[in-house]
């Protein structure tokens, strides 16, 4: 029985649901609060930071919008509704309301699911709206007056024509243009003009509404929209919006584009209200467009992310790459088919990089699909990014946030709003090294309403019984000030306490209401023991108190967590540990975890019909120079453990529910192993 020993390079890559002897070595079986990096391994994620309560109860349903006009200019709007109200609440990042006037237009937001019935786009100081469940319309009002003469050619007109008559000029084979209409501005001028007797103006009160930010606060109104200024029903048609409902809105090329069934509909370049033509004798560049998508199948368009120097169309099961050869105009556009993959169109897709997200339903889950160009060829294609874990994002997702800036992407579900789906992934050159799927979980009562990433931090727009709140989580977890550590609690925010001497007592107030556990952390600011965790009760739950005088200094106080990490169940692998073997018994031995920078984890080993061995690094080192007594003591080092178990019959796990953070690069096991058979 000789005994073998296999190292696993990494736990980079998440989870895996595939059959162990098919994972990777660098796959486990659940990965819960942790986090994936190519610099420091596997750590115990970044905390949450308790920004502002912002409502003071909770929501259930709402439409979230974040505008990110500048660093100094992001906020957040919060629209509720039912099919008979609504309401506009807005909030800067730092959780100060902002003052919001609703001078008309209110009723264009009613709608009984405002998360899946309102889309926003910000441009500059403009944040539009769209309702989809409302009918674009024409006003019944019709151009006034009457054609007195009908010329062959411009230069036909009278001389000596009236102050507002209406002529029109025919054309004649030569002329590619329909007949179009001038007004006599003086006895012998003339201006291109629309026809009597027809409809020209827009129902505004249908139509996309908009936020202005003017001087820090905002506005929300109805807009007011070009007439049809030139022409008639034939050569300047209605925008094909008209009559159907608009199912997005988006921004592209200097023009507000908007997607109704199976068209395209851009305003004029730089004049995002007008969708008619300025003339029609002429193909201007500037001039709206409206184009349809040309597919065997039924393709209504419902969402439009420009992508790869191009605008990516998605329909629910194709998608579409319109071309403008680097200017958009009505004589350069082109919308071509280019993959036709089925998409969840509740889900708007999102942009990383070079690549882009969408999500497609698979029974009760959720697959999600990593949409690339490959360059300098002109192949188009869709990997599936869940493929080794169908069966683990739930259905109903409803968001989806990327950043290009960490190559991280975060998936939210209705079904569960207490937990983010997180896809962490690392390319060196053509080869991607980690693609890592796990979950964050918040506690118990949390419903995450909406995140978004700005540049790198992560908000989140929390809805919870006493409220609603903005949390951020730093991506690149900075150290709390004056410690050498990020502390790994969620909610954490910093308190000074007030003492009582009749009581010997100091109590901080908590910004929200918690009733669990919490964790208080003397914070830099302190002379001796920074870092080190305070004894506490809790009168209410809304305080903390600790026996003794702490109101010299700051604390830090937050909500703990737990990360949890399970291995992969282990095999001998031959072919540079590609391949598993089935052959023979292995019976493991031992296992070792080599960590960094960690002051606390635990091991447990569940042997099959035996209780749990658990096994605990406090972060104290026997002769370490860094094991001072009374300080936080982060490690570097190697964690052995016993596991004296058959290789599929024990599950082995990483645990830490302390504030101190744990970081593992690698791992390495030892058994026995017997071979039952040889191969020939």
């Amino acid at each position: 029985m000789p005994l073998v020993s296999t190292g696993i390079p990494n736990i980079l890559n998440g989870i895996s649901q595939q059959p162990s002897t098919l994972r990777q070595t660098t796959q486990g079986e659940t990965q819960i609060n942790g986090f994936s990096s190519v610099i420091d391994g596997l750590i115990k994620r970044q905390p949450t930071n308790h920004i502002a309560k912002i409502v003071g109860s909770a929501i259930t349903n709402a439409a979230i919008h974040i505008v990110n006009r500048d660093e100094d200019d992001q906020y957040v709007i919060i629209i509720t509704a039912t099919a008979s109200s609504a309401s506009i609440q807005a909030y800067d990042l730092q959780g100060n309301s902002v003052t919001i006037t609703t001078p008309n237009g209110v009723a264009y937001l009613y709608c009984s699911d405002p998360q899946k019935d309102l889309a926003f786009v910000t441009v500059a100081d403009f944040t539009f709206v769209v309702n989809k469940t409302k009918t674009v319309a024409m006003n019944a009002a019709t151009v006034s007056g009457s054609v007195v003469s009908s010329v062959q050619e411009f230069a036909d007109l009278p001389t000596t024509a009236s102050v507002g008559d209406v002529h029109e000029i025919i054309g004649d084979q030569n002329n590619s243009f329909d007949n179009y209409f001038v007004k006599a501005l003086s006895a012998n001028t003339y201006e291109e003009t629309v026809k009597p007797g027809i409809i020209y103006q827009l129902d505004n009160t249908t139509l996309p509404h908009s936020l202005v930010l003017t001087a820090g606060s905002f506005a929300f109104d109805r807009q007011t929209y070009a007439d049809r200024g030139a022409g008639d029903l034939d050569s300047a048609p209605n925008p094909s919006f008209v009559g159907r409902k608009i199912n997005n809105i988006f921004f592209y090329k200097n023009r507000l584009g908007l997607l109704s069934d199976e068209n395209v509909i851009f305003s004029e370049a730089s004049e995002f209200f007008n969708f008619f033509p300025t003339t029609v004798t002429a193909v201007l560049d500037n001039a709206p467009i409206d184009v349809s998508v040309s597919h065997t199948k039924v393709s209504i368009l419902k969402h439009a992310i420009p992508f790869n120097d191009s605008l990516t169309l998605f329909s629910d099961s194709t998608q579409f790459t319109l071309e403008t050869n680097g200017i958009l105009t009505p004589k350069t556009i082109s919308i071509i088919p280019s993959t036709e993959f089925e998409n969840d169109s509740k889900v708007a897709p999102v942009a990383a990089g070079n690549y882009l997200y969408f999500t497609s339903k698979r029974g009760n889950f959720t697959s999600i699909r990593e949409y690339y160009v490959q360059e300098d060829t002109v192949i188009v294609d869709a990997a599936e990014v869940t493929a080794h874990c169908p069966k683990y994002i739930p259905k109903n997702v409803v968001r989806l946030a990327s950043s290009s800036n960490e190559d991280i992407l975060f998936a939210l579900s209705s079904d569960d709003r207490s937990k983010i789906y997180v896809y962490k992934w690392y390319w060196q050159g053509t080869q991607k090294l980690i693609s890592s799927w796990s979950e964050w979980q918040m506690h118990t009562g949390s419903s995450i309403l909406d995140m978004t990433i700005l540049e790198n931090d992560v908000f989140f727009i929390i809805s919870r019984a006493d409220g609603v709140f903005i949390e951020k989580v730093p991506l690149q977890y900075p150290n709390d000030t004056g410690l050498t550590f990020c502390s790994r609690i969620d909610r954490k925010v910093t308190l000074t306490g007030s003492y009582s001497s009749g009581t010997n007592t100091t109590t901080w107030t908590l910004p929200y209401i918690y009733d669990g556990t919490v964790i208080v952390i003397k914070s830099g600011s302190w002379a001796t023991r920074k870092g080190t965790d305070i004894t506490v009760t809790r009168p209410t739950t809304t305080t903390v108190a600790a026996t003794g005088d702490y109101s010299s200094a700051s604390v830090i106080i937050g909500v703990p967590y737990t990360f949890t990490y399970t291995f992969s169940e282990q095999h001998v692998r031959e072919n540079q540990g590609k391949q598993s073997v089935q052959s023979g018994r292995l019976q493991l031995r031992t296992m070792r975890v080599n960590y960094e920078d960690s002051g606390f984890f635990k091991v447990n080993v569940t042997p099959e019909n035996r209780d749990i061995q658990e096994y605990e690094f406090s972060g104290s080192v026997i002769s370490s120079p860094s094991s001072l007594i009374e300080e936080v003591n982060l490690q570097d080092g190697t964690f052995r453990f016993p596991i004296q178990s058959k290789n599929d019959r024990v599950a082995i796990s990483l645990t830490s529910d302390s504030y101190l953070p744990c970081s593992f690069q690698s791992a390495e096991w030892e058994g026995y192993y017997t071979i039952r058979s040889q191969r020939i």
